[in-house]
């Protein structure tokens, strides 16, 4: 059932990412902003303000299921919850407007892009790349959504969704505050596990050797940093992976950023399909 919620909530991104406004992240924004109005400025700064946020609408999200007999209407408010956690926008989407934009020789539009595109956890700066946000962007608005949610169902996804979303927030209201460390703590904690996995995805759907070589160079990075070096490992493996399969059979790097650019979305959809076919052989026990 749990696969089948998946297959459902994609399509219906697919779908519905054609309709203007859709992904945009405007329930967790508007719940955390009206928490904001009501709630003291101490609040906000508080090392407890990540657990308190995340809590309570994970628990509802375990929650609500349970209280549905039927199984097919079970499914169904599974996969609304997972559609709704995935994003916010598409990657593809995003991608597809950067190339529009470098098409168009609008240089000040595709900056802005290419900016908004690196925001998100940072794997530090000898590591940063637009490519490597790139791919830290797929794990945040994918594959790290839908590992959490077949492990924990919807309660995962949402955990994930607003644990992914927080540090951002609290980095332009609460800088620097315990609150903010706590959030990033947090963060880095639950996307340990599903960063490799997406690391060892990409190296799977592109070039393995080299997603190899580039994760035992990074493995020796100092344990104090642990944190970025989830990041580091999820940006440069990726990236280490990003090759293009010539008719000769031959593999070259991407001659051009467009060409790099496309590459990631399909390297993208073969790690998809990859991690699909993961989750269909867990499902059902068996490869028959």
């Amino acid at each position: 059932m749990t696969l089948i919620g998946i297959l459902i909530a994609l399509g219906l991104e697919r779908v519905l990412g054609h309709v203007p406004g859709w992904g945009r992240p405007v329930l967790f924004l508007g719940m955390v902003r009206a928490l904001h109005r009501v709630l003291p400025g101490s609040f906000w700064r508080s090392p407890l303000l990540p657990p308190l946020l995340v809590l309570p609408p994970t628990l509802l999200a375990w929650w609500l299921p349970q209280q549905i007999e039927n199984p097919i209407l079970q499914l169904c408010v599974s996969a609304a919850v997972l559609l709704l956690c995935l994003g916010p926008r598409d990657l593809a989407e995003d991608i597809s407007e950067l190339l529009g934009a470098r098409a168009a020789g609008d240089q000040e539009r595709a900056g802005q892009l290419a900016r908004a595109l690196q925001r998100g956890p940072e794997p530090g700066e000898t590591h940063r790349s637009l490519l490597g946000a790139l791919f830290i962007q797929s794990h945040e608005k994918l594959f790290g959504v839908l590992l959490w949610y077949f492990v924990g169902d919807a309660a995962g996804a949402v955990a994930y969704r607003l644990v992914s979303r927080l540090p951002r927030f609290l980095g332009e209201t609460a800088a620097d505050a315990p609150a903010q460390h706590a959030a990033d703590w947090l963060h880095s904690i639950m996307a340990w596990v599903p960063a490799r996995v997406t690391a060892a995805l990409y190296g799977l759907a592109g070039s393995l050797d080299d997603a190899m070589k580039e994760w035992r160079k990074l493995a020796s990075l100092s344990l104090h940093a642990w944190r970025n070096q989830t990041w580091a490992l999820l940006a440069e493996v990726s990236c280490a992976s990003l090759r293009i399969e010539e008719q000769g059979g031959g593999e070259v790097v991407p001659g051009s950023l467009d060409a790099a650019l496309q590459e990631v979305l399909r390297m993208q959809w073969r790690a998809l399909l990859i991690l699909l076919a993961f989750f269909a052989f867990f499902a059902t026990g068996s490869i028959r």
